[in-house]
């Protein structure tokens, strides 16, 4: 079960360290400090330096740290610090080994030559522009910069400090950071690019320009072809039942009633086609979609799915130890706690407890602790059978989301819209505060074995949908269409 974000929710406020900055910060030593502080976190909390399954971690973990000690000679500012430091945590190509910046951290002034670019699938084409005659126009494909190819340019400027550039919701999710400047003294902004438009290549000389926190993100939005759901339970068409969620989180008041609303049977029953809305769902707990397939399909069909060989293993470490505490602290706090998820908490602490106490490294996760004791009333099918089931998903699905994928699609659901995200096998993470204070990074504790989806291997749909991820009418009409006629009857 995949906690991830759940996890983050529950300890991002309490752990970090309070933020003091210097009238003239020592910024070489602030990155020295901060990497090799992020270094030792991941060798005592990651699984990865003992995974006896990726034998090239603990190599690959010093040598980020080694190119960032060496960046430190040319930093001179934040920008520097910060690039550094954002190359280092790109460097494991790992989602949820991430890097952000705290409250009161400086700001990093970002410039623009008035146009940006999005990744079209096949190229760099410019998205959005200021209205002025020296720019290229929208849907212009750029070819190169300062006698560099457009590709190779976005693997230095976005890849390097971003990762897993290989993935195509990557490249859909930061392609528009193309033509943006904020300061990384290691990825120069170019001075002319070529585009082609009107049937033949156009040189182009940049005027980069300062560009204001609301104008950046008007123009960043239309070069992500991304658009958030909202979570809840709807009938848009007749015979269509719609279930969104926009996120997975643990806390999500929305996610407890639209289950609520799935617990009626007969709405469910008289569906003649269902949608699992999961735009922009970057993840959380993969609970919510075990009780979303409860709830259609049945306990039944749960139990005779295939048996997988997928076990996990977690980082023996007292501050991993800490973070799951405190997890259940904060369960134990809410009102109505949920039983499956005090359980997880109980079984891992134990066991992680008497592992420690042993000098372990890896504690494996008992197979058959995973349910309560506490008896859960079995439900029947609800959906009937004849009626399809289409997973609606973007770029945008990680981690937990991609959880539900795993779940869902061998149930029979069918993946439509676009190209999935990805994630390691690495999973649920804590928060480790850096010594500066300008920054958190967040490390997974645990391992997956024999997961069926590989590492960093997204879901690719069955049916792609070219529009407006936004537009819910036309996604409606589209998905209903797949159905067939019979489907958008309202009546059996």
């Amino acid at each position: 079960m995949d906690r991830t974000r759940l996890l983050v929710a529950a300890l991002g406020a309490a752990t970090l360290l309070p933020l003091t900055v210097s009238a003239e910060p020592d910024w070489p030593e602030r990155l020295r400090d901060d990497a090799t502080a992020f270094h030792a976190a991941v060798q005592a909390s990651h699984p990865g330096p003992v995974d006896p399954g990726n034998p090239q971690f603990a190599a690959h973990l010093d040598a980020g740290l080694d190119r960032a000690l060496a960046r430190a000679d040319e930093v001179t500012d934040f920008a520097g610090y910060w690039w550094a430091m954002r190359e280092f945590q790109a460097g494991f190509d790992d989602g949820h080994v991430q890097l952000s910046s705290n409250d009161g951290a400086p700001e990093l002034p970002t410039r623009w030559p008035g146009f940006l670019t999005r990744w079209s699938g096949t190229g760099h084409v410019v998205a959005t522009r200021l209205d002025a005659p020296d720019l290229p126009p929208v849907g212009a494909r750029l070819v190169a910069c300062d006698g560099i190819a457009a590709d190779a340019m976005a693997v230095d400027r976005i890849g390097r400090v971003r990762g897993r550039w290989h993935l195509e919701a990557q490249r859909v999710s930061h392609g528009g950071r193309l033509f943006l400047d904020a300061g990384d003294p290691w990825a120069q902004p170019p001075t002319h690019c070529s585009f082609a438009y009107d049937g033949r290549e156009h040189d182009v000389a940049l005027a980069w320009r300062t560009l204001d926190a609301d104008t950046l993100s008007t123009h960043f939005a239309a070069t992500r072809a991304l658009h958030g759901t909202t979570t809840g339970v709807r009938a848009p068409r007749p015979g269509q039942l719609w279930i969104a969620a926009a996120s997975f989180d643990a806390d999500d008041d929305a996610l407890t009633a639209l289950l609520r609303a799935l617990d009626d049977a007969t709405r469910v029953g008289e569906a003649r086609h269902v949608v699992l809305d999961l735009r922009g769902n970057g993840g959380g707990s993969s609970h919510w979609s075990r009780e979303i397939a409860r709830r259609l399909w049945g306990d039944a069909a749960l139990a005779a799915l295939p048996p997988t060989e997928s076990r996990v293993d977690w980082r023996v470490d007292a501050a991993n130890l800490e973070a799951i505490r405190e997890f259940g602290g904060m369960l134990r706090a809410q009102p109505e706690p949920d039983a499956e998820l005090l359980h997880w908490v109980e079984v891992i602490d134990r066991g992680m407890s008497e592992a420690l106490a042993r000098g372990d490294e890896l504690w494996r996760h008992p197979a058959d602790a995973e349910k309560p004791d506490t008896p859960v009333d079995m439900r029947p099918r609800a959906l009937a059978a004849d009626a399809p089931v289409y997973v609606l998903a973007d770029a945008g699905c990680a981690s937990a989301c991609l959880d539900a994928l795993d779940l869902w699609l061998p149930l029979g659901a069918i993946h439509v819209g676009g190209e999935t995200s990805a994630d390691t096998v690495y999973m649920d993470i804590r928060q480790q505060p850096l010594p500066s204070g300008l920054a958190t990074a967040s490390i997974p504790m645990k391992v997956y074995r024999g997961r069926s989806r590989g590492h960093n291997e997204p879901y690719r749909p069955s049916h792609v949908w070219t529009g407006d991820f936004a537009d819910e009418s036309a996604l409606s009409a589209w998905i209903a269409s797949l159905a067939g006629p019979a489907a958008e009857a309202s009546t059996r």
